[in-house]
């Protein structure tokens, strides 16, 4: 054979060859293992919505494996032209290592998929990782050594090559299923020079029981307590949903989660509640809008909303993953597809090469520098809205300095690794000791964001001016009672869902407090009424202005100070005169175990009317060392800290509490009729 054929052959054997791995990945345990995971996928998504999904794993995973195939051919390729004695044997070593590696990940593909087909049948097996790669290296090697295996590994990579294709080819689709933005081009913004800023800041996972403003024995929010002395802070806020993602939905579209379905955590809000939104209305209406992310699921893009924004800083932490805020503007299923096993396990594969994590890792001060930065240099031709959302005190736990150990000063659990929830019924397996101490480095990450909180709200102001109407609320709260931990599943008691609201109106000097029961779908049409602006005709909210301004009378912002109409939907009308009465009922509920389109039947919903709180339990619902469950009810007067079930003693409050239950879900449990698999709908963002 000629020098230059012999050249050829080699470069064609190392580009085949260095192949094996990406196709072993893309063609192979790619189609395998999405197809085993599509029952989860189709209790969030439209079986159609699997094709973006798919698409979108294919292309994170080719984005590694493509620029990893080019490296190991060049590689391989340098290695077997030079004749030198040694440099054939490492050339015929790298193949090796490529078979066996390709191999692996074959290998532990179909170790996945059996293990989840067991898990159908209520049968689990665990397959250790180092089984796994000893059996994938040497069902490698024997592939590269012998005759019959080299035959099976062309077979194989004949497959792989199809399927890669095949995948490939999906990625044409990710256009049509993308977030549609031509609305930024066809609202028209009316001048709203009168129209007060509003600033909005969302803290994750802030429970109302470990704030001091809340009543709490520590000193947990000094800084929120100073700045409530000038606002109203509401005593009885409940949030709708029980994670981000519902509680960030029933904020911005002022609709539960019923009406939303935003149900699950890599989901978002239905087409037509985002079309009828709080940002679209402000941006319809002439307002400038921003927001900086912390978590993903509390994103503006990743919620379906980037569209209505002129000013965006996403995923402003250390952490570094594939389902982000930021590539969800680009790629609407991101975060669903970083749920698919390989690209899981890259993910995991990314934190294992960083290393442990710095209890620095949220820093708040990341996310404030560029929301000030934004509002010292934007235009005020138009009045603003910023939404900010802060990731401490949201798992893990771990403060930094001086914050860690103000609480607790034992050395125990101080850093992130041992600082994560154990969540829902799981956390009864810990003693009781270990529990106090995780709630108490909660309380001092609690600690941590307040200090930041406040300091961004006074810099804030300052900058925006006294005609700003500032709100400070929450996604959810966090557990550590009832042997039930941290947040999601079907756990509704208050630790979980009473969170603060603290509205602060334009000027106001005075604080006060309100006793009436609030809910975060009231957020919207508040912030409508307050801004003279009117509200969408599907949210299910009320109007607080009444609450808020009743001690200083035409301190409400808008036009000419008597705002606009209250909220409508569900639950109507204005919340009064201040005078502190409980107002109508509240709900909070979970169907994140029911499929999102469907008829809900399987979750949880709790009803809060005056001071009985009811938690109704529907459906086949499976969790971890879940208990029998059955319906609960408490008088929150004389048991805040739910001990009491009264379902027994009290069954016609039981019954008028399911009723109120039913039918908000005769009106909007029912299946989801007509939505769209994508965002487009014309002038629509």
């Amino acid at each position: 054979m000629s020098t230059e054929r012999r050249a050829d052959f080699t470069a064609a054997r190392a580009w085949r060859l260095g192949a094996l791995p990406s196709l072993a990945l893309l063609g192979i345990a790619l189609p395998l293992t999405f197809a085993t995971h599509t029952e989860p996928f189709l209790f969030d998504f439209r079986a159609i919505d699997l094709l973006p999904i798919y698409a979108t794993a294919w292309l994170v995973l080719a984005a590694v494996a493509l620029p990893a195939w080019i490296v190991l051919t060049l590689a391989l390729a340098g290695l077997e032209l030079p004749r030198r004695a040694f440099f054939p044997l490492l050339a015929r070593a790298l193949r090796i290592v490529l078979i066996a590696l390709a191999a692996v990940i074959v290998v532990d593909a179909l170790a996945y998929c059996f293990q989840t087909w067991l898990g159908t049948f209520g049968h689990s097996l665990r397959v250790p990782g180092a089984l796994v790669l000893v059996i994938g290296a040497a069902l490698g090697i024997w592939a590269a050594l012998t005759a019959v295996g080299r035959s099976g590994l062309r077979t194989l990579a004949g497959i792989g090559a199809a399927c890669t294709m095949l995948g490939a080819l999906t990625v044409a689709s990710l256009p049509l299923f993308g977030w549609h933005h031509a609305g930024s081009r066809t609202i028209v913004s009316a001048p709203g020079a009168k129209h007060p800023n509003i600033l909005l800041l969302t803290i994750d996972a802030l429970s109302a029981q470990h704030m001091s403003l809340y009543g709490a024995a520590r000193p947990t929010t000094p800084n929120l307590d100073a700045f409530a002395q000038h606002a109203t802070t509401f005593d009885r806020a409940y949030a709708d949903g029980n994670f981000t993602t519902p509680g960030i939905a029933s904020i911005l579209t002022g609709t539960r989660p019923w009406t939303n379905r935003a149900l699950q955590l890599p989901t978002w809000s239905l087409d037509t509640t985002r079309y009828t939104s709080l940002p679209a209305v402000l941006r319809r209406n002439g307002y400038r809008l921003g927001y900086v992310s912390t978590n993903a699921h509390a994103g503006g893009s990743a919620q379906g909303f980037g569209g209505y924004f002129q000013f965006a800083r996403t995923d402003r932490t250390r952490e570094l993953t594939f389902c982000t805020d930021g590539l969800s503007r680009h790629l609407r299923f991101i975060c669903a597809a970083s749920e698919v096993p390989p690209v899981a396990e890259l993910d995991h594969l990314i934190d294992v090469v960083r290393g442990p994590r710095s209890n620095l890792e949220y820093d708040p001060r990341l996310a404030i520098d560029p929301a000030l930065a934004w509002l010292a240099g934007v235009d005020r031709d138009q009045p603003i809205f910023l939404w900010m959302h802060l990731f401490p005190p949201h798992s893990p736990y771990a403060a930094p300095a001086p914050w860690l150990g103000t609480f607790d000063p034992s050395p125990l659990a101080r850093d992130a690794a041992h600082t994560q929830p154990h969540w829902g019924w799981l956390l009864s397996r810990l003693p009781a000791a270990q529990v106090q101490t995780l709630e108490a480095r909660y309380d001092e990450s609690v600690a941590y964001v307040d200090h930041y909180a406040g300091e961004f709200l006074r810099r804030a102001q300052e900058l925006l001016g006294p005609n700003t109407v500032i709100i400070v609320t929450a996604d959810h709260g966090e557990s550590f009672a009832h042997g039930y931990g941290a947040h999601t599943g079907p756990g509704l008691y208050d630790e979980i869902i009473r969170v603060p609201l603290i509205v602060k109106l334009p000027s106001q000097t005075v604080g006060r407090r309100s006793e009436a029961l609030a809910e975060q779908v009231d957020i919207a049409p508040t912030v409508a009424e307050i801004t003279g602006l009117p509200s969408a005709p599907d949210w299910e909210g009320r109007s607080l202005l009444g609450e808020c301004s009743a001690t200083e009378p035409g301190s409400a912002g808008g036009s000419d100070g008597s705002g606009g109409s209250g909220g409508s939907g569900g639950s109507t009308g204005s919340a009064g005169s201040g005078s502190g009465t409980a107002g109508p009922p509240v709900f909070s509920m979970s169907f994140e175990q029911n499929p999102r389109l469907a008829p809900l039947k399987t979750g949880s919903v709790a009803v809060i009317d005056g001071k009985w709180k009811l938690v109704h339990y529907m459906g086949a619902l499976h969790y971890p060392d879940m208990p029998r469950l059955h319906d609960e009810l408490y008088d929150l007067t004389v048991d805040p800290g739910e001990t009491v079930n009264r379902a027994a003693e009290e069954p016609a409050v039981v019954q008028r509490l399911r009723q109120l239950i039913d039918v908000e879900l005769a009106r909007h449990g029912g299946p989801v009729r007509g939505q769209r698999a994508t965002a487009r709908s014309a002038g629509r963002p």
